[in-house]
C-alpha cells in the first residue's frame, strides 16, 4: 500500500509505503527561493552539461503537454538525497 499526501498548512510532501511495522517514510520539502540558484550544481553538478537540464524539462515539457504554456516551477528536495521539480499547480 501506497499513500501520497500532500499538506497545504505545511511545505512539504510525504509519501509512506506501508511494509511490516516500520514504514519507510520518503519527504519531499520545497527548496526556498533563495536557495535555489544552489540547486542544480548541489544536487545535478556530477553530469555533464547539467546547466542544460532545467531548459530541456522545460522543452520536454512543451512537447509532451498540450496544454503547458510555461510558468514557475517548484523545486524540492528528498530526505534520502534525491531532488526533484515540478510545475506549479494551476489556480484554476
Amino acid at each position: 500500500m501506497t499513500t501520497v499526501s500532500h499538506n497545504s498548512t505545511t511545505p512539504s510532501v510525504s509519501v509512506t509505503t506501508a511494509s511490516g511495522n516500520n514504514p519507510p517514510q520518503l519527504v519531499a520539502t520545497p527548496v526556498p527561493d533563495e536557495q535555489r540558484i544552489s540547486f542544480w550544481p548541489q544536487h545535478f553538478g556530477l553530469i555533464p552539461q547539467w546547466v542544460t537540464l532545467e531548459p530541456r524539462v522545460f522543452g520536454w515539457m512543451d512537447r509532451l503537454c498540450e496544454d503547458y504554456c510555461g510558468g514557475i516551477w517548484n523545486l524540492y528536495t528528498l530526505n534520502n538525497g534525491g531532488a526533484f521539480m515540478a510545475p506549479e499547480p494551476d489556480d484554476d
